[in-house]
């Protein structure tokens, strides 16, 4: 079977195929800016939180690998199935 067969096969098997992951949301954005410049976040603009939001999704689409992260949840993922597998 070809990989595309394979991922197509293993996702008619879940619930929502299309469930996000992991996210960032702008409540996550706004904490970190919060931590970094206290009370003076009190004086941000909406204008300044959406300036924020763009730069941050810039830096990530320019830096993120998701396939490092991926293969790193992997790694644990098939440790844990092996232990499953010999505890049995």
């Amino acid at each position: 079977m070809e990989t595309n067969e394979i991922v197509s096969a293993l996702m008619g098997t879940l619930p929502d195929p299309s469930e996000v992951v992991f996210a960032i949301t702008m409540q996550d954005l706004v904490a970190a800016i919060v931590r970094r410049i206290g009370e003076g976040a009190l004086m941000l603009t909406p204008n300044d939180l959406l300036l924020a939001r763009e730069e941050v999704q810039a830096s990530i689409g320019h830096n993120l690998d998701e396939r490092e992260f991926i293969d790193i949840g992997l790694d644990s993922w098939e440790i844990s199935k092996n232990l499953e597998v010999t505890r049995s």
